[in-house]
């Protein structure tokens, strides 16, 4: 095992637990209406733009060769549409879907899509990897995914439309060979410039009023983990694994969304989630360590 593998990994690993918790901390405040979508949002993009400002400043040259098209689509699949299509489906469906659907998803899409635009095909152990995640993924999202939730539905599609705009994201990454750092900055940066401008003169006053305990939690959860640290670790999993085994690994993410749930919010776990949560890991494992791709 090379020493790039085990750092794409290891950075692929982070995000993964990141991401994991976003649910768990996301849908709480959602449900009672202490904040809506859109004051996420704007708490995920505006201050992760202030903090990489320096960053796409330093980078300016390789985001000029990059084109004001190219950051718009990364923008657009991998920036605020691609998390309001999350947060609002948080209105909808609990928050086991959440961490079911959306990254359920995603390596399927991913691994299709990677077919025409990257010409590349899944090796045949890769696509049994892939139905192991994929079976294990459903074990653990069984009770939510099967439940009786009135309206869920209509979040459930919208998770599914969230993880399909993320694999693109991470093949669009691939193919345009765009470095960790310029990328996340882009995104954030359009994304906070395309969202505060509404946000300030129609939410700010509002959402400041509130305790400066909650709202300081979550300006560096959304601002500063989740919209810098994350994003970075992914883009350079992206770099490292390439686009396929980079978007395997968000089935960790309900693997890390399950086991925050029980230890932080005293949810039970039933046996049957945890033996999915195992063999996801095993097919994630298989999946990144010991399959290959094949060009068409």
């Amino acid at each position: 095992m090379n020493a790039k593998l085990i750092l794409g990994l290891a950075f692929g690993l982070a995000s993964a637990l990141i991401w994991g918790g976003h649910a768990v901390v996301a849908r709480p405040v959602l449900a009672d209406g202490s904040f809506g979508s859109f004051d996420l949002a704007a708490f995920r993009y505006g201050v992760g733009m202030m903090a990489l400002m320096p960053f796409a400043w330093a980078a300016r040259a390789t985001l000029l060769r990059l084109g004001l098209r190219r950051i718009l689509l990364l923008a657009l699949f991998g920036g605020a549409p691609n998390l309001l299509l999350f947060l609002v489906a948080l209105v909808y469906a609990p928050a086991s879907h959440g961490g079911t659907i959306a990254p359920m998803t995603s390596p399927i899409v991913g691994a299709l899509l990677a077919i025409p635009l990257l010409r590349e095909w899944p090796t045949r152990g890769r696509a049994m990897a892939l139905g192991v995640m994929v079976m294990g993924v459903l074990m653990i999202g069984w009770d939510g995914v099967m439940g009786d939730y009135p309206g869920a539905w209509r979040g459930d599609l919208l998770l599914m439309a969230s993880g399909a705009t993320w694999a693109v994201f991470t093949l669009l990454l691939r193919r345009w060979q765009v470095p960790a750092i310029p990328a996340t900055a882009a995104i954030t940066i359009v994304s906070g410039l395309a969202i505060l401008p509404f946000w300030l003169p129609l939410r700010a006053a509002e959402v400041f009023a509130m305790p400066a305990g909650l709202v300081l939690f979550h300006l560096i959860a959304q601002g500063l983990v989740l919209g810098c640290v994350a994003m970075f670790f992914f883009a350079r999993a992206v770099e490292l694994l390439g686009a396929t085994r980079a978007a395997t690994l968000s089935v960790m993410v309900p693997v890390v969304a399950l086991l925050l749930a029980g230890l932080w919010l005293r949810e039970p776990l039933s046996l049957l989630q945890i033996l999915g949560a195992g063999l996801a890991v095993a097919g994630m494992l298989a999946a990144v360590l010991f399959t290959g791709r094949k060009s068409a």
